[in-house]
């Protein structure tokens, strides 16, 4: 009797032992979740309302090459997409273009003076740039009207030919920075592309006020093997 009693104490232990084990094991898994949880509620959090402004700005194949006043001003119509990944909205006060002609390497700055395509009409009304309010998770699309920062003259483009462009974008700075702002907000980068002009018509530009279409510059055709297996034929 005494031996069956204490194998029965010895097997209520031995249940409760594990029963708080259970439990223990029990309590961290829960732990655990609501860990993961409250990390990735205040992550949601922080990308919803919290992040701030990510702006980046996106060109199409295509832009096109103009004159304006007669011919004597130069003017790149650029479509652009403007992008905010961030919470915040950004603002952008203005845009800075930066052409080098890849065959003389000069270069010429210019400045976002309207919006809108280029007027064929010379008393058309413009719609002048502004600074651009973007809120977070939208997208601004729209062609920007870029004109010589500076004298017109000499005109950077006097042939056809291929083009290096630099896109800037500035942006406003909060005027009372958070902790938040100080430590994860950037200017968005430049961004450099490449254009070829492929013809190019002072009376054209000037008195018809036409746009040449500037394209990505296409790399020469590769000879076929029919062709390189003729050629050592000969």
């Amino acid at each position: 009797m005494t031996t069956t009693g204490g194998g029965s104490r010895q097997q209520s232990d031995d249940s409760a032992l594990a029963a708080l084990a259970g439990m223990s094991y029990g309590g961290w898994q829960a732990t655990i979740l609501s860990a993961a949880a409250l990390i990735i509620s205040g992550f949601s959090l922080y990308e919803s309302s919290f992040r701030t402004a990510d702006v980046e700005v996106f060109v199409p194949p295509v832009i096109r090459y103009a004159r304006d006043s007669g011919g004597s001003v130069e003017v790149f119509a650029v479509p652009v997409t403007i992008t905010n990944a961030g919470a915040r909205t950004g603002t952008v006060l203005s845009m800075e273009l930066e052409v080098e002609n890849l065959k003389t390497h000069k270069k010429k700055r210019y400045y976002s003076a309207y919006l809108g395509e280029h007027q064929v009409e010379p008393n058309a009304t413009n719609r002048s740039f502004a600074p651009l309010s973007i809120a977070g998770r939208e997208t601004f699309t729209e062609t920007v009207r870029f004109y010589p920062d500076g004298d017109a003259l000499p005109q950077l483009v006097d042939d056809a030919g291929d083009f290096r462009f630099t896109l800037s974008l500035l942006t406003a700075e909060p005027s009372q920075p958070d902790l938040l702002d100080r430590y994860w907000h950037h200017a968005p980068a430049p961004i450099s592309f490449e254009r070829s002009l492929p013809w190019i018509s002072d009376e054209q530009l000037g008195s018809r006020r036409i746009t040449i279409a500037m394209k990505i510059k296409q790399p020469p055709p590769e000879p076929s093997a029919k062709a390189g297996a003729t050629s050592n034929a000969h």
